[in-house]
């Protein structure tokens, strides 16, 4: 492989489909695993012949180089056989959140513009597939002018819809594929980032922005043939496509769950001798720490976790797990997933208390938000990159891209961070996440740390809420953990003398579920829940 920096050519002609990783096997490592989600497995070799397949069938459908499909399923040996085929074919497969309501689901079908969509029969307490392409078929009078039908993975009795085993049978003995029909810059596929006032943004990744993060999230962790990675994170998230790309491209074996369970993860990490664990967000990693089976002798193997969250809430992770290297990382979808992550080889402090340096040929830089002007090291701002990861702009909105992208091509994230001399990222909250309390601005995330590491306290979320007197208060939205017995008076009192009495919560909210995206808090929506009563202030 050739990594250039400045990011012009990424890899070898052989390797520009991201897709193409999946091929490269040989006879001594063709029959082993290379992807197991629960009991269902593939090997190196089952999974690449069947992304060629799929991407023959894909051309017997009359589908061209640039053409849309849709994939909007629960985590499955399908959806990435679905998504890789396509890729090899061409295609830019659209990875639809699998908790999208009707609402959303017809705003992607339309502004992607979707030929064929993939679903499942299966269901959930909350996701009916079929019942939810059908209400929106039934809302756009039985027509969506660019869907051409939908295939039913475990089929279907309704003639609006197809069976999957029609896909699986189409004859595709007069097709010829001897290489990936897209490649470099071309759109690898594309996902849609979370909207909170408005639509989901549509962000097309080309194969070079996908090969660059591959790579280089492979040398970063040293990912080898002989790791085991454990990643149970939703497959229409960059969580997960990036990380399995990176055990492709290694050949390591990738472990993933349709749904999370705790009791059945535990068992998974022991058994299969995880080496790589990411559970990645607070929810995930607490629930298996908390666990009374969870021991860190029972996980000799596991060398790396990654976890992104609050300071104080990494070193309890790192001291659960004190074998193993936590390290975190910084990213967003419109930079490949990822464009920095901590080492395990980085010094302790390092992976706590940072996110790691950026990786090779990606450039970051902290600017005032105001005036714009470069920060020096170590102060705070509005962290901007740029390099090969950086995405090319928003699917159909250039208003939007002009906004994003400058003319010279760094990338707004609308983050908050600091640099250390050194050049290790620090993430300090979102932009859109700050409170004005009296006229002092405050980081939710800084309030949120501070109740992540009260006993007793699940996952904490800090929200904005009007106040005549301070134009601006927090809220603080809890969930306990299981058994806990705590009440809003006591986290109130417990934060005297600790934080700045600006940032004292007014309002204490216990919570069971979440509103929820992917994989994070729709805290928009926390705004329309029953505040009760003042707490303090």
């Amino acid at each position: 492989m050739i990594l250039v920096e400045g990011g012009n050519e990424v890899a070898s002609k052989e390797f520009r489909n991201i897709a193409a990783l999946a091929t490269n096997y040989n006879d001594n490592n063709k029959e082993e695993n290379c992807l197991i989600v629960d009991d269902i497995k593939r090997s190196n070799f089952e999974f690449s012949e069947n992304i060629l397949l799929h991407a023959k069938r894909f051309i017997t459908l009359g589908l061209n180089k640039g053409d849309k499909i849709g994939i909007l399923l629960f985590n499955s040996i399908e959806y990435l056989e679905l998504m890789y085929g396509a890729m090899y074919a061409g295609l830019s497969p659209v990875c639809i959140n699998a908790r999208y309501k009707t609402h959303e689901l017809d705003y992607v079908l339309k502004d992607s513009g979707c030929k064929y969509l993939f679903i499942s029969s299966e269901s959930d307490e909350i996701t009916n597939f079929s019942d939810l392409i059908l209400s929106v078929l039934d809302t756009n009078d039985q027509n969506i002018d660019s869907l051409i039908n939908t295939y039913v993975i475990g089929g279907t009795e309704d003639d609006r819809l197809l069976n999957f085993d029609d896909f699986l049978n189409l004859d595709i003995s007069s097709e010829n594929l001897d290489e990936p029909q897209s490649e470099g810059e071309d759109t690898a596929f594309i996902m849609y980032t979370s909207g909170t006032t408005s639509n989901p943004k549509g962000c097309p990744l080309s194969h070079n922005n996908m090969m660059h993060a591959t790579e280089a999230m492979m040398e970063r962790w040293n990912i080898s043939s002989s790791d085991v990675f454990w990643d149970p994170l939703p497959m229409f998230h960059m969580s997960s496509i990036l990380p399995f790309s990176a055990c492709l491209m290694a050949k390591s074996e990738f472990i993933s769950t349709v749904h999370f369970d705790p009791d059945k993860s535990l068992k998974v990490l022991e058994e299969s001798e995880v080496s790589i664990a990411f559970p990645a967000f607070p929810a995930v990693m607490l629930a298996l720490v908390n666990h009374p089976e969870f021991s860190s002798s029972k996980l000799p193997k596991l060398r790396i976790i990654n976890n992104v969250a609050p300071v104080d809430t990494l070193r309890s992770f790192q001291e659960a797990l004190p074998d193993a290297k936590q390290v975190s990382a910084y990213g967003l979808t419109e930079a490949s997933g990822v464009c920095a992550y901590g080492s395990p080889d980085d010094p302790l402090e390092k992976r706590i208390t940072t996110s790691g340096r950026p990786f090779n040929g990606v450039k970051i830089r902290i600017i005032h938000p105001e005036t714009g002007e470069e920060m020096p090291s170590g102060e705070k701002g509005l962290i901007e990159i740029s390099g090969p990861t950086v995405f090319k702009g928003y699917l159909n909105d250039p208003t939007k891209t002009k906004e994003t992208i400058s003319s010279d091509g760094w990338l707004s994230t609308g983050d908050f961070g600091s640099l250390s001399e050194d050049g290790f990222i620090s993430y300090h909250g979102r932009l859109k996440d700050m409170l004005k309390v009296g006229g002092e601005n405050v980081a939710a995330l800084e309030i949120e740390s501070f109740y992540n590491n009260y006993e007793g306290v699940m996952i904490s979320q800090v929200i904005g809420v009007d106040d005549e007197r301070l134009g601006e208060v927090p809220a603080l939205f809890i969930e306990k953990k299981e058994g806990a017995n705590i009440t809003a008076e006591e986290l109130i009192e417990s934060a005297k003398g600790k934080i700045s009495n600006f940032k004292i919560p007014r309002y204490v909210v216990f919570v069971d579920d979440w509103p929820m995206s992917s994989t994070k808090v729709q805290k928009f929506k926390l705004k329309e829940y029953d505040l009760g009563k003042k707490v303090f202030g």
